[in-house]
């Protein structure tokens, strides 16, 4: 896992016993932690990836984000103490992986020194950079002044994540897609297939191929 990336096996093992590390194995659909409950231990994906689903005033939960392999759920909880439980209430996507470590073991960790400790510290601000990051692009998305664009937004930031190929796989089906995105699955038809007759784009089941214009000579 990622939080571990620069250490010798007998440090993972050392850190491991240090953070009161347990492993965990959830089956698609399980949930591993409800909203509300006391958030005293971080998850890290060690294989599968999360939802995150939280309360609206509507009858069912929404789908705010989803945590992918080497993500460490609750890591910003770590660095504000005042945050008592949890806020949402996450999913098992898939068959996850997860290592969870105690909270406050973690924080007498980052309080103390040693190479391995600075390793495990700068591992941490990397992850939880990233998810920063997740959550501002996420916030960019929303931002779009229709569905099209809002599409297309998304569909082009996870492109250029994964190298600007052209080709995209979402991890949601098309209902997931449409609480991720914040509108009605037929709405979200719509606008898949108002793209697709414009040439933007063209899909099957949950891979999307962007289609760029061609470059003036």
């Amino acid at each position: 896992m990622k939080i571990f990336d620069g250490l010798s096996s007998t440090e993972v093992d050392e850190m491991l016993y240090r953070l009161n590390g347990v492993r965990k194995t959830y089956g698609r659909g399980e949930i591993v932690v409800h909203a509300g409950i006391r958030a005293d231990r971080l998850l890290a994906v060690a294989s599968g990836h999360l939802h995150v689903y939280t309360e609206t005033a509507g009858e069912h939960p929404v789908l705010v984000r989803e945590i992918v392999r080497d993500e460490v759920l609750g890591l910003w909880i770590l660095h504000v103490p005042e945050v008592a439980c949890w806020p949402g209430t996450v999913v098992a996507a898939e068959d996850c992986v997860l290592v969870s470590f105690g909270l406050e073991s973690f924080r007498r960790l980052l309080s103390s020194s040693g190479p391995a400790v600075a390793k495990v510290s700068a591992n941490t601000a990397s992850i939880l950079a990233r998810e920063l990051f997740s959550t501002w692009r996420k916030l960019m998305v929303m931002d779009a002044p229709t569905i099209e664009t809002r599409v297309m937004a998304y569909l082009t930031e996870l492109d250029n994540e994964s190298g600007n190929t052209g080709y995209v796989l979402i991890p949601f089906n098309r209902e997931r897609m449409a609480e991720f995105l914040g509108v009605t699955r037929p709405a979200l038809s719509r606008a898949i297939g108002q793209l697709r007759d414009r040439g933007l784009l063209s899909w099957r089941k949950n891979a999307f191929r962007l289609k760029r214009p061609p470059t003036a000579c």
